[in-house]
């Protein structure tokens, strides 16, 4: 049940409001422990909370691959956090890139490309993995990382020993 409470806001100010946070605990991590325990225990808990995140889209859209297309469009790129544009979709594959993207604006701002990558843009591997098992997310380059976009690769693993 959605708590009424709730003031309705978009993924990217969420992943702002949680940075405000975030990013002093990330640096005060470093600091005390070093950089490579920070690692560990950051990419354990965004590992985490990002494959929450895929079963509750999961469970609020379904698990095909027009659904991971809704989860694009409407969460992640909603109220215009970032340009996506669909290459290609069948029932076992989803193709776009995100030729514009707030997540990447924000953290460049700052001058944490680096740390914005491994906040938000690795998450998406664990988010699929919550989403559906049975898809598969590649991706070769991320606006984060100075790419002039991101590639967002979907696709329906294929049973073991199905190969073709």
């Amino acid at each position: 049940m959605t708590d009424q409470s709730e003031i309705a806001i978009s993924h990217l100010q969420r992943r702002k409001i949680e940075g405000r946070v975030l990013i002093p605990f990330i640096q005060t991590l470093k600091e005390k422990f070093g950089e490579a325990a920070m690692h560990e225990v950051l990419d354990a808990t965004i590992g985490k909370v990002a494959a929450d995140d895929g079963a509750a889209w999961a469970k609020a859209f379904g698990q095909s691959t027009a659904s991971m297309r809704r989860v694009a469009e409407d969460v992640w790129a909603g109220g215009g956090a970032m340009d996506v544009h669909v290459m290609d979709e069948t029932n076992d594959r989803l193709d776009f890139n995100v030729t514009r993207c707030g997540y990447a604006e924000f953290y460049k701002q700052l001058g944490l490309a680096e740390l914005g990558y491994r906040i938000h843009c690795s998450r998406d591997h664990a988010a699929v993995a919550g989403f559906n098992d049975q898809l598969e997310l590649s991706r070769s380059q991320t606006i984060m990382q100075g790419a002039p976009c991101c590639d967002f690769r979907f696709r329906k693993k294929v049973p073991a020993g199905a190969e073709k």
